[in-house]
């Protein structure tokens, strides 16, 4: 593809403006559905006991299922639906990117529960054809796919960038995003060194959108998302 044509595929366009476009631009999904699923845009979330009053930091994992009251903002980018907070420090992120000539592009964004436990069941189906029984491929498939309910996908500020593989890793693609993705606002989720406090395996292409304060603090604390927020909740905030 074209620089030029890449740079023109990129562009953001609002949910609210046309709720068909986006409803046609994700694969697979159901129109009804999309409605259903995604919250308006003028929507403010309540805040579940246990999570911080700040949104951006609101920690989904093993142990933490997506509050019950959590509402996103839907905006599309790149064929992929994402949290409308992020908009602008991701548009200036990709274009930054593009500036200094380093492609990326937005491969997975929100998804569904459902959407989460098709992916889970398929990867367990997977599993159960090379022999394994349904416990057994269950347990396998949770090793590197989260449990419905628990995946960051479902918050909308959760990112997949380019190529989904550990290769990603060796790309001048992450490394600008190690580098330079703090700036506007976005973290590597699932750090190496950080397997053991996420319970997660290292995953080079999955970020999260934080905010830029927030994302500059855990950098400079060298901390990850569940030792950040509990440091903030010993600070009695935000």
């Amino acid at each position: 593809m074209k620089r030029e044509e890449f740079s023109l595929a990129r562009g953001f366009v609002a949910f609210g403006v046309a709720v068909a476009l986006v409803c046609d631009a994700v694969s697979g999904w159901n129109q009804r559905q999309f409605l259903r699923e995604a919250a308006p845009a003028n929507a403010a979330p309540e805040q579940d006991s246990g999570q911080l009053e700040e949104p951006l930091l609101v920690l989904v994992n093993g142990e933490n299922a997506v509050p019950g009251s959590w509402w996103f903002l839907p905006y599309l980018v790149d064929d992929e639906v994402v949290d409308r907070r992020m908009a602008e420090d991701l548009s200036a992120l990709l274009e930054a990117a593009e500036s200094q000539g380093v492609w990326l592009w937005v491969a997975s964004g929100y998804r569904s529960r459902r959407r989460q436990e098709d992916i889970l069941e398929s990867a367990i189906q997977e599993r159960m054809a090379q022999g394994l029984t349904r416990e057994q491929a269950r347990a396998k498939a949770l090793e590197t796919i989260a449990q419905p309910g628990h995946s960051e996908h479902e918050t909308g500020l959760a990112l997949d960038f380019n190529d989904v593989s550990q290769g990603f890793q060796e790309t001048e693609a992450y490394q600008w995003l190690r580098q330079h993705g703090a700036a506007y606002g976005f973290i590597q989720r699932y750090q190496r060194e950080k397997e053991d406090v996420t319970g997660v395996k290292a995953e080079p292409w999955h970020f999260r959108y934080v905010g830029r304060e927030h994302a500059l603090a855990m950098e400079r604390l060298g901390l990850c998302l569940e030792e950040y927020v509990r440091w903030q909740r010993a600070l009695g905030g935000p």
